[in-house]
């Protein structure tokens, strides 16, 4: 047999699973990337907490069996569908952590509260399912484009990542989180937040969408209290790779002072497609979370930049009151 290696890590984070209470009996499925167009899935009604190599198939991209004497489990289609969209994650796990599960059943979304999750999590939310295993997968693919973990309602999560550790740690957190979330709504009961409607949407980074993030931040009392008590003195860039243009914000104490388009005034450059910058005016996808999953990249001196972590948690708030086009 091949891939015996690859195998064995299938086993041991499948058994890791198992003992931390995130899949029982039968449930849930996992799937490794080995080249291009090669993936090793778990097979059907496999019991994770048990698995053994023969529970392991050798499949080509398209889904056709290459090595193994049983069949792939009933989410292959999913599996094949995230591995053919997502190139660059070798691992997906599909688990049925119970707490999670059952949060989700009752709440539209959880809010971060530690800074864990706010980092690594951010305001997750759950897509719709009707049926026992997966088959609407547009909706799937579009979460997992904002998010390495989506929650799939009254069924588990799909988690996705370049390595186990990374796809099993959102797992794993989100659980935690959602544990925590129903023990705390027992004793206080969560009120759902209305989400804003805003009308009007700008050109992404146009002269009048910059005037008004300028107004929102100078205008903002708390972000100017903060931006003193921390101060905020620096320039931070804002930089769209694929249209290699960069927006420079001057700040003197959290108020911005100057604005520049030369990259190298920047103290600290934060660098994203022009796609992912509209999802996060549009409240798509967390800032937060876009840096850790590698969605945005940040130069310069991340410590010190992290001492400032009030002041840009309260932007990007504001930043959600003007929604791009």
């Amino acid at each position: 047999m091949s891939y015996e290696n690859e195998k064995a890590k299938i086993i041991f984070w499948a058994t890791q699973l198992y003992k931390r209470g995130l899949v029982f009996g039968k449930s849930g499925n996992i799937s490794l990337k080995v080249e291009k167009e090669k993936i090793l899935i778990t097979a059907h009604d496999a019991y994770l907490g048990l698995l053994e190599k023969e529970d392991i198939l050798l499949l080509d991209i398209n889904g056709k069996i290459i090595e193994g004497e049983k069949s792939p489990t009933s989410e292959k289609e999913m599996h094949l569908k995230i591995h053919q969209e997502f190139s660059e994650k070798k691992v997906i796990i599909h688990a049925h952590p119970p707490h999670t599960v059952y949060f989700f059943h009752f709440f539209k979304g959880l809010e971060p509260i530690s800074f864990e999750e706010r980092f690594y999590l951010g305001g997750v939310v759950a897509i719709p399912q009707y049926t026992p295993t997966v088959t609407e997968l547009d909706p799937v693919i579009k979460a997992l484009e904002n998010s390495d973990i989506v929650v799939l309602k009254n069924h588990g999560v799909v988690a996705i990542g370049e390595d186990f550790k990374s796809a099993f740690s959102l797992i794993e957190l989100l659980e935690t989180q959602a544990r925590l979330n129903l023990l705390t709504y027992s004793i206080v009961p969560k009120v759902e937040s209305s989400k804003e409607e805003i009308s009007k949407r700008y050109k992404l980074f146009s002269q009048e969408h910059m005037a008004c993030l300028v107004d929102l931040i100078n205008g903002d009392e708390m972000v100017q209290s903060l931006g003193k008590r921390f101060n905020l003195t620096t320039v931070i860039g804002i930089k769209e790779t694929d249209r290699k243009v960069t927006y420079c914000f001057h700040y003197e104490q959290g108020r911005i002072t100057k604005f520049s388009k030369d990259e190298g005034d920047a103290e600290f450059l934060i660098s994203a497609k022009t796609d992912v910058w509209k999802k996060v005016f549009n409240r798509e996808i967390d800032p937060f979370v876009a840096s850790t999953q590698g969605k945005i990249k940040i130069r310069g001196d991340f410590n010190r930049l992290s001492q400032w972590f009030p002041v840009f948690e309260r932007t990007f708030k504001l930043w959600a009151k003007v929604p791009v086009e």
